[in-house]
């Protein structure tokens, strides 16, 4: 049985977790992964959620960094009200890279700068 929790921001989290809860930062982490793990169009009630970030996986790295840039900051952005973007960082290589989202709370003036990882793996 999940017991719901005091707080105003919280969800289920991820099957993987064993259906426990995510609150507070975890929610806004895991609501961040949901909206960039899905390309638009793909949620059919909401043809306009998720970013355009993964159109970018084939292209030169000149066209590839300020193209995902752009979308992903665009996509937190236009979904995730509670945050806001403090930049995008990349490491490893094709085909294994990894985009690193560091932001913080929207309305904080000296908050934590928090990050989100999205490892893209080619198979």
């Amino acid at each position: 049985m999940t017991i719901t929790p005091r707080t105003r921001h919280w969800q289920l989290a991820q099957q993987e977790s064993g259906g426990d809860i995510v609150a507070g930062i975890d929610d806004i982490n895991q609501c961040i992964l949901n909206i960039l793990m899905t390309r638009k169009g793909t949620d059919v009630t909401r043809p306009a959620f998720g970013s355009n970030h993964l159109d970018y996986l084939d292209t030169p790295e000149d066209v590839f960094v300020p193209g995902v840039t752009r979308e992903v900051i665009l996509a937190i952005q236009t979904w995730e009200k509670r945050v806001v973007v403090e930049r995008v960082s990349f490491t490893g290589h094709a085909p294994e890279l990894t985009i690193t989202v560091h932001w913080h709370i929207a309305g904080e003036v000296a908050g934590e700068i928090y990050q989100t990882h999205i490892g893209l793996v080619r198979k």
